[in-house]
């Protein structure tokens, strides 16, 4: 296998891994730390759908790439990543409207459906990371 189509899917995995530590580990945080309740529901329904299109973005990247040059569970691995993000970015509108209206049940419910997914992208990502490095 050439090593810069190796290294290019490396590079979108690692994107991704950066993109979500930089979200929990940096951003979310600090967010709630800075901001007043409002600000910072104003920044992060500002934030989150640019989070999950950089996300659905990469992964469809890492996609193209698994498809043109790897093997066909690489190239299912990588839309597996695209439809967590997607799904991730089609569940705002819902969790806005669920937060808006005070219903909280529901919020908590596409919260960790939200966090849920980010796991599985970041579990998912670092699994290739450690498999492409292996062959």
């Amino acid at each position: 296998m050439n090593i810069v189509v190796l290294s290019l899917l490396i590079l979108c995995y690692s994107l991704v891994l950066g993109i979500i530590f930089a979200q929990v580990l940096l951003t979310a945080p600090v967010v709630f730390k800075v901001l007043d309740d409002e600000s910072a529901s104003k920044f992060l329904r500002k934030i989150f759908p640019r989070y999950y299109l950089l996300l659905l973005l990469i992964s469809l990247i890492s996609s193209l790439i698994s498809y043109l040059w790897f093997e066909a569970l690489d190239l299912y691995i990588s839309i597996s990543i695209s439809c967590l993000a997607f799904i991730g970015y089609a569940i705002i509108p819902v969790t806005n409207f669920a937060r808006d209206r005070g219903w909280d049940n529901l919020f908590r419910w596409m919260h960790n459906l939200s966090v849920a997914n980010t796991i599985f992208i970041l579990l998912i990502s670092l699994t290739q990371i450690i498999r492409i490095i292996n062959t």
